[in-house]
């Protein structure tokens, strides 16, 4: 009886289990989407182009808030304009105390119009990109004037700068309390969790393939040689200043991608949600620990952190008995104790940057020289010239 007890119980709680399993592949999904269009976009600044975007944080914080404080309204405006009885949002108290009420109307509307949905999801995207673009080019400013080390240190600053201003303005993204946002995949009949990481990884995929097209460009190209001498490639009239503007304008607009996809996931905007561990080191460890200038050693940096992340969350109670210390400092740790290793033993990744080879040229014609050089007369040659100097110097004398 006993035993039969224990089976229907472990029978009872399987479709739980099993759940919570798929629940954990499809955050571990959309976690990986996010990060690796993070981690991708850093590549093309620092793998390829040697640019230290120390703020990875602003650019996706710009993409949240962007919904939050754009695309919302925007929502709220047409939705009213359509008859649908709205709380009042034109005032910060009421833009957090009735975000939601706002929002289930917003899901209901939503879920009742696919083709308006589409549009409020391209149009989110739209804003994040031109938005990230114009956060990408006031990063440029310092970045033309300011040494690495110096510009890290203001890229930093400006991640800080960025969730005061969140914390302070309630009208970005409803301040301390933050604001919820509507589920604009509302419509999708299954799991919204599952379309959502589907399109994040496809915009990951897409990304991929953008980069991967503009490295193995002319422009691509133009970027190795900038990381490599700046200096030289401004010699022969290239605009360096140019250049590296371009560099952090796109890469810029594309992390901004990641901040929209999170905070639809999430279903909600607040500042606290974008600290610069997670938004910017994090990415960091993933390039470095990936291989720099590699997007397939990003995939794997991206993969293997994430992995090893979730694990830790998922098995925090097991882990800890084996600490002394509580396990949220883990991950820290973790963080610092990686980075470290990394650099000393393998400064080039676990996937070193290959080679650049370009279609159509032949390099073994380029560097053969056919010069014929007869090296065993060389001594003869110098024995020779050693003693008509020495003749020369006794006719002298």
């Amino acid at each position: 009886m006993m035993y039969a007890n224990i089976a229907l119980g472990i029978l009872s709680s399987l479709p739980m289990a099993i759940e919570g399993t798929n629940r954990l592949i499809v955050d571990i999904a959309m976690f990986f989407g996010l990060l690796v269009i993070v981690a991708m976009a850093l590549n093309f600044q620092y793998g390829n182009a040697g640019i230290p975007n120390m703020g990875c944080a602003v650019q996706v914080i710009i993409g949240a808030f962007s919904v939050s404080a754009v695309v919302v309204r925007v929502m709220l405006t047409i939705v009213a304009s359509a008859g649908v009885p709205l709380q009042d949002w034109t005032n910060d108290f009421n833009w957090v105390y009735t975000s939601a009420e706002n929002t289930a109307l917003l899901n209901k509307f939503i879920r009742q119009n696919m083709v308006m949905a589409v549009g409020f999801f391209l149009l989110s995207l739209g804003i994040a990109l031109v938005l990230g673009a114009v956060i990408g080019y006031l990063l440029a400013l310092p970045a033309i004037r300011l040494r690495a080390t110096y510009l890290m240190i203001v890229l930093i600053t400006m991640a800080d700068a960025s969730q005061i201003i969140g914390r302070n303005v309630v009208s970005i993204s409803g301040g301390t309390l933050g604001l919820w946002i509507p589920n604009i995949f509302a419509w999708y009949p299954g799991d919204v969790g599952v379309i959502t990481a589907v399109i994040t990884l496809l915009l990951g995929l897409i990304s991929f393939f953008i980069f991967r097209t503009m490295l193995n460009s002319p422009y691509g190209r133009l970027m190795r040689s900038m990381r490599e001498n700046e200096v030289t490639l401004g010699s022969i009239g290239k605009n360096v200043v140019g250049i590296r503007r371009n560099i952090l304008m796109f890469a810029s607009g594309v992390t901004a991608i990641a901040g929209v996809m999170n905070v639809y996931y999430l279903g909600y905007s607040n500042e606290s949600g974008y600290q610069r561990a997670y938004w910017t080191y994090w990415p960091w460890l993933m390039l470095i620990l990936g291989g720099p200038g590699n997007n397939a050693g990003t995939f794997l940096g991206a993969a293997v952190i994430i992995a090893l992340r979730r694990v830790i969350i998922v098995f925090k109670f097991e882990i800890q008995a084996y600490f002394f210390f509580p396990i949220s400092y883990l991950e820290d740790i973790i963080l610092g104790g990686l980075l470290v290793f990394v650099m000393i033993f393998r400064p080039s990744g676990l996937i070193p940057e290959k080679l650049l080879y370009v279609p159509g040229v032949n390099y073994a014609k380029m560097v053969k020289e056919d010069v014929k050089v007869d090296w065993r007369a060389a001594p003869k040659a110098r024995v020779k010239k050693d003693e008509e100097k020495k003749s020369k110097t006794e006719e002298k004398k």
